[in-house]
């Protein structure tokens, strides 16, 4: 009697330990689990990101299509020569934002006007030492 109680209680302890590790992986993975979000909330430092892009970056933009602008060559398509001019208003307002210089360059409509608001931002980013001039 006194063997079947032996057996039985190392089969008590088998199946204890057994569950007991099984109980422990849990226990573990529930922690890694726990500790993986709670690393996630704790803060980070967030680097600092610019703006806009380089202001040398934007002249040079500027100067490279101002010349393609100013100076289409011959056989340009009207597409193409559209999409310059979309370009080099896009850079000027890029510049003027980068320099504080207030502009309708992006709410005009193609014409007139448009061209004057752009001869004018040219001067104001003149002035300002944005050399947009293409001469080069």
């Amino acid at each position: 009697m006194a063997a079947d109680w032996a057996v039985l209680a190392f089969v008590i302890a088998a199946i204890g330990a057994a569950l007991n590790v099984r109980v422990r992986r849990r226990v573990l993975r529930t922690g890694e689990r726990v500790g993986r979000r709670l690393w996630a909330l704790v803060p980070r430092r967030v680097r600092p990101t610019a703006d806009s892009r380089p202001i040398e970056v934007i002249a040079h933009d500027a100067r490279r299509l101002g010349h393609r602008f100013h100076h289409p060559h011959r056989g340009l398509t009207f597409v193409k020569y559209e999409s310059t001019r979309w370009a080099y208003d896009k850079v000027l307002a890029e510049g003027c934002r980068a320099l504080g210089i207030e502009h309708l360059l992006g709410v005009l409509p193609p014409g007139p006007e448009l061209d004057a608001e752009r001869r004018r931002v040219e001067w104001l980013l003149y002035q300002a030492g944005l050399d947009v001039d293409d001469a080069a």
